[in-house]
């Protein structure tokens, strides 16, 4: 396995993802303070330079700050205020008028998201970018602007706002933002099936990690990005860690949207295990909370969820129901389809199921145009492996032999997964084995022997780290 690259710390200046550590601690944006208020604060409690600075910073430091000689960074004067007990606001110039104005449209914009309101959230972020110029209001704008696209499956231009806000906090030296925006950027690297979504999601979660108190709320959140990354990539049990991780971390309880988009993750984790009980147990505690939230993605997704699990436990009507629920909720909520891939997938199965040969090879066909244009990888292949299953079932074996060797094709692209090609293997050595060739069944199975084993070994690598 090559090496994981991650992001630096919040001790370090900053880098790029993966740059090896300098060393050097890069410049950090000072906050203004009104004059002579530190001295009072560090008089007034009886303290030092040398108590108030503790073993975090010098005693230096702290007399530069009260001095004027230097701006302190908000982690410096939050521990002057801890040390003091003095409230932040004590420090702080009071805003310009139009700071003031920045600051209540960027909390009106955060609303609209939290809300669930991200149309109108995007189109109130772009009217304060035409005459918004503070840099770091600018920043928040879009990391909020960012965070409005994914929770509209707009992946592309999510990346790029996350990636662009990243850039200017980074500069600024708040490490805390640097994370969060990381944390969106890989989440949608994942939902595009990219293979740097794990070194951002672990880069966000050691920036986040490297700060000092750890932010228990921000550290929740990327758990649960970094557990989705691992499900995309079909690490189950450490998708599963991830996501009991992030239920344990943070006060989740509050933030059902959240909550329930851990709790499909995990019925889709335990379902793979094949551990059913689990898997019905979290999917109807997820598609409780997205039917009270009205979060129709988000809903289709557990739906279809749902419909996989009773497929496959035998109970195939049932199943019909669920899947043709999620097709009309991506339908209302995507009509380009593009994250559709997967549902097409699950309604093959059912019609496979059902001995409706043409109905499924209609399926699986559109999974794969729709997967291509998006270059979705696991999709694509996937696709391919049922397009060969299909033939196979119409006695077709030329036809099978190219569709899987196209499966294979795809999933020795840098980022596939490894559970994946396992699985893939071994449905052709049964295809081959009741053609009656059992030499090419065999080898097919020592592929996926080999497969199965390196997806172990990354399996127990995240397990112990």
């Amino acid at each position: 396995m090559s090496e994981v690259q991650t992001h630096p710390s919040a001790q370090d200046g900053p880098r790029d993802v993966g740059k090896a550590p300098s060393g050097h601690r890069g410049r950090r944006r000072g906050v203004e303070i009104k004059p002579g208020t530190v001295k009072q604060a560090r008089s007034e409690a009886g303290l030092s330079l040398a108590q108030v600075a503790g073993g975090e910073i010098s005693r230096t430091a702290i007399y530069f700050v009260e001095t004027g000689k230097a701006k302190p960074s908000m982690e410096t004067l939050k521990l002057i205020a801890e040390r003091t007990g003095r409230p932040i606001d004590f420090f702080l110039t009071r805003p310009s008028t139009t700071e003031a104005r920045s600051i209540a449209a960027t909390v009106e914009l955060e609303r609209l998201v939290v809300t669930g309101d991200p149309t109108g959230a995007l189109a109130a972020g772009e009217s304060l970018l035409s005459v918004e110029r503070d840099p770091g209001v600018v920043a928040r704008i879009k990391f909020q602007m960012a965070t409005a696209h994914l929770r509209l499956a707009q992946w592309i231009p999510a990346r790029r706002l996350a990636s662009t806000a990243r850039a200017y906090f980074e500069q600024a030296g708040d490490m805390l933002m640097t994370a969060e925006c990381l944390g969106s950027e890989a989440s949608a690297a994942y939902m595009m099936q990219d293979p740097g979504a794990l070194a951002l999601a672990e880069g966000a979660l050691a920036t986040c990690r490297a700060l000092n108190p750890v932010p228990a709320i921000t550290e929740s959140r990327l758990l649960g990005i970094l557990g989705g990354v691992h499900a995309a990539n079909h690490r189950w049990a450490a998708a599963i860690t991830a996501y009991e991780q992030s239920i344990a971390t943070g006060d989740v309880i509050q933030d059902l949207r959240r909550l329930s988009i851990l709790y499909s993750g995990l019925s889709l984790a335990y379902q793979e295990l094949n551990n059913t009980r689990q898997a019905a147990h979290y999917a109807q505690r997820a598609l409780t909370i997205h039917e009270t939230l009205n979060d129709r993605i988000s809903l289709a997704r557990t739906e279809n969820n749902l419909g996989i699990l009773l497929l496959r436990s035998g109970e195939v009507a049932k199943s019909r129901g669920h899947f043709e629920r999620a097709m009309r909720l991506f339908d209302e909520t995507q009509p380009d389809g593009r994250d559709k891939g997967p549902l097409l997938l699950s309604m093959c199965e059912l019609e496979l199921a059902v001995s409706d040969v043409d109905a499924a090879a209609r399926y699986a066909s559109q999974a794969l145009e729709v997967a291509g244009q998006v270059s979705a990888i696991t999709t694509m292949a996937d696709a391919h492996a049922w397009l060969g299953r299909i033939a196979d079932v119409r006695g077709d074996d030329a036809t099978a032999d190219a569709e899987f060797a196209a499966a294979f094709e795809v999933l020795r692209q840098p980022g596939a997964s490894p559970g994946l090609m396992s699985r893939t293997y071994a449905r052709y050595a049964d295809i081959l084995e009741a053609r009656g060739d059992v030499t090419g069944a065999v080898q097919q199975l020592k592929l996926a022997l080999a497969s199965r084993s390196d997806h172990m070994a990354i399996e127990a690598i995240y397990a112990t780290a």
